[in-house]
């Protein structure tokens, strides 16, 4: 296989093809790509949170805590309805699994096929809008680490975690502020953070902008800013003076090392 700098490449059959289509279509060995994106809609003033469904700051288990999934509040058009979840599992492998939820009442918890030590994408598998929110949770369900919001039917996560024997490669991240009345911060910084937990460090801030009030920008990694197995990928924003609505994202290679 060849590349050139305008992204077309010649297959092993020896058809010319675009890359970035062809590995969207699974025609190039060991990779992938992944389209990380989220939204906080409530970032408090001073705190410092992830950019992800829950509002607060998010919790990374150390072990596969990510035991069960539920809905908040019983909704009869879910009841016994799928939701996929991507995640990895206690050795930091993909796993993958469609879980149902309870027939008879979507609160009452349904166990995970593999407990899971990450879990970065819930989607819903059902030709139902959802009117309650959902979530994989522990087992005291105390602690949610991933949800999809009434009527999205997918979490809205900017974070990944590169699967054990995978490298990853971040092409660029983005972020916006979504402004609504009273949401104007005196400062609205947004931070790409990644920590490495095969070495067991602590996270490290890999990039950083002031993102202005009501608008947005892109970061292009140009070389891509390459990432060992097992390391976390998040995005964080810690708005001054007033709470503030986040959305954002990030994209990736992700190869068989």
């Amino acid at each position: 296989m060849s590349r050139g700098f305008n992204n077309n490449l010649v297959l092993a059959d020896g058809t010319a093809s675009n890359f970035n289509i062809s590995a969207v279509r699974g025609l190039l060995s060991g990779i992938t790509t992944i389209n990380k994106f989220g939204q906080n809609p409530a970032v408090a003033s001073g705190g410092v949170e992830e950019i992800w469904d829950g509002s607060a700051a998010y919790v990374f288990p150390a072990t596969a805590l990510m035991t069960y999934i539920s809905q908040k509040t019983d909704q009869a058009a879910m009841q016994g309805q799928t939701v996929e979840i991507q995640g990895l599992d206690a050795s930091y492998a993909l796993a993958t699994q469609n879980i149902k939820l309870d027939g008879s009442n979507t609160t009452t918890p349904v166990i995970l096929t593999t407990a899971l030590i990450r879990c970065f994408r819930l989607s819903v598998l059902a030709d139902v809008v959802t009117d309650q929110d959902i979530s994989v949770h522990n087992t005291a369900n105390n602690q949610d680490y991933a949800m999809i919001l009434a009527g999205n039917n997918q979490s809205l996560m900017a974070i990944y975690t590169i699967p054990a024997a995978k490298k990853g490669y971040i092409t660029n991240y983005w972020a916006h502020h979504n402004p609504a009345t009273g949401q104007d911060p005196t400062s609205n910084p947004i931070k790409l953070w990644m920590r490495d937990k095969a070495n067991s460090y602590e996270a490290q801030l890999k990039h950083l902008v002031g993102l202005p009030n009501g608008a947005g920008f892109q970061h292009i990694f140009d070389p891509y800013l390459a990432i060992t197995e097992k390391t976390d990928i998040f995005l964080t924003r810690s708005p001054v003076g007033k709470a503030a609505d986040v959305s954002a994202g990030f994209d990736l290679y992700i190869i068989d090392d």
